[in-house]
């Protein structure tokens, strides 16, 4: 089971700014760690997070475990970086295709159409890259980040993409991992996954800027 997607879909949860799972022998969930915002009470996220984890990943942990630190600092504040996913559309050209990515910023809409060579892993990186790409465009980024890596990987009774991009922020290497739960549709999966991956960084950025 990879906790690191768990930790990150609790920090899904309002006014969760970052959580840390600490383990014990067998992989046994021993600790878990939630800093807040202190917009709502360490009761309700306790119980947030326990039904997370049952619900999602068939996981029971008593109330116990779970420890909440309360920040009062409005940077913490989660904020919506506002980038929707309006459309994927792939081409199959036979040994070529064509992936565009169409997100919207602000009431504005941005898009990117990479080609490329009909494979799977190509495939997959022209989705991943399309998108942040479209991210970069839309919030002025410039060249800022590449994909690491994606995989799908099964996830209690599913399976889920996850996404690594890496960034160069002031000369510094930094990763970031996103997941999205497969459904129905692979490539918008694939697509919201990255989404997920960068959506923390744009985040900060909004907040800086506003």
């Amino acid at each position: 089971m990879n906790f690191e997607i768990i930790e990150r879909n609790l920090e899904k949860i309002e006014s969760v700014v970052s959580c840390k799972i600490v383990l014990g022998e067998k992989d046994i969930i021993e600790e878990i760690h939630i800093v807040s915002n202190a917009l709502r009470s360490p009761k309700q996220i306790v119980r947030d997070v326990q039904s997370v984890l049952i619900a999602t990943y068939d996981i029971q942990v008593d109330h116990k475990i779970i420890s909440v630190a309360e920040i009062l600092d409005e940077s913490l504040g989660k904020v919506n970086c506002r980038l929707v996913l309006k459309s994927i559309s792939y081409e199959n050209l036979g040994t070529r295709a064509t992936i565009k990515v169409v997100l919207s910023y602000n009431k504005n809409t941005y898009e990117n159409t990479l080609s490329g060579i009909n494979s799977k892993r190509n495939v997959d990186r022209m989705l991943v890259e399309s998108t942040l790409k479209t991210v970069e465009q839309a919030c002025e980024l410039g060249d800022t980040f590449t994909l690491e890596d994606i995989k799908s990987i099964p996830v209690s009774t599913e399976k889920a993409v996850v996404v690594v991009v890496m960034a160069l922020l002031d000369g510094i290497e930094k990763r970031f991992c996103g997941s999205c739960l497969i459904g129905n549709d692979y490539k918008e999966a694939a697509v919201r996954a990255t989404l997920d991956a960068v959506n923390r960084y744009v985040s900060k950025r909004v907040v800086n800027a506003g």
